[in-house]
């Protein structure tokens, strides 16, 4: 059996740990799957106690000693994948929802701005979904182009899950899932990417993607558009692990395309 040489560290026990188990088959990797069984501002309040100074996977074993054993291996590729979750009220209970999604926001700026190098095992790279991880399946196929127009209220975030779940590519198990079905999930988010960025519905050219993907720069614009309109771009980015990891070695990120 292959030895994995990839850490990553999500924040359900059930949805991501599935997703990434059926990514990793299809396109031959293997991961360690560490749950943080939290949400994002839980892992950012450990970390702002100890000033952002400090071994991830230190934290990581203090809030779960049990998964000590796994932290303690080597791995060449360390990510974070986190729902934006922007709603969470934690300790801002009587603050307005829109208080809240933007404090919210800024919290999230701080972590992606420490969290950029997954080549770092003790810091990693993280990974936004806006709104959350179901994102990739707010769509009936596995590639549409009404995913242009996707977008969320700061003030409906709670409902999206519900809102999702009637999507026709909720129906379909991802343990069924293709390469050739995931490959189109990562084009149809590259697009969006370049959307947001360029204002162009296709895919933007690697050294494009290598600036528009960055994750502070995907929150900027996410802010500026919350601030402007009161609404999220719809975008997976934990897909984008993907194009992360192998790059445009031998063609893999050209070879992301529709198929004529």
């Amino acid at each position: 059996m292959m030895e994995s040489n990839i850490l990553i560290i999500v924040e359900g026990s059930k949805t991501e740990p599935n997703f990434f188990n059926r990514l990793s088959d299809v396109f031959g990797l293997k991961f360690d799957i560490y749950c943080l069984e939290t949400n994002i501002y839980s892992l950012y309040k450990k970390m702002k106690e100890i000033d952002f100074n400090g071994d991830i996977k230190d934290v990581l074993s203090e809030i779960h000693p049990n998964k000590k054993e796994m932290l303690l291996k080597k791995f060449a590729y360390t990510y974070l994948i986190f729902d934006c979750d922007a709603h969470h009220a934690g300790e801002n209970g009587t603050r307005t929802q829109e208080e809240i999604v933007f404090t919210n926001l800024d919290k999230l700026s701080e972590m992606a701005n420490y969290f950029v190098d997954e080549t770092d095992p003790s810091i990693g790279k993280l990974y936004i979904n806006y709104p959350m991880m179901e994102s990739y399946r707010d769509c009936d196929d596995y590639f549409e182009n009404e995913y242009a127009s996707a977008i969320v209220s700061i003030l409906k975030l709670s409902s999206y899950k519900n809102y999702v779940a009637k999507k026709k590519l909720c129906s379909k198990h991802i343990d069924k899932y293709t390469k050739e079905q995931f490959s189109l999930l990562i084009l149809q988010n590259l697009y969006k990417l370049n959307l947001i960025f360029g204002q162009k519905w296709n895919k933007p050219n690697y050294k494009e993607y290598s600036s528009y993907s960055d994750s502070a720069n995907i929150l900027s614009e996410e802010r500026k558009l919350a601030t402007k309109d009161k609404i999220l771009y719809v975008i997976n980015t934990s897909l984008f692990m993907i194009t992360d990891y192998f790059g445009n070695r031998n063609g893999f990120y050209e070879g992301l395309n529709l198929q004529k």
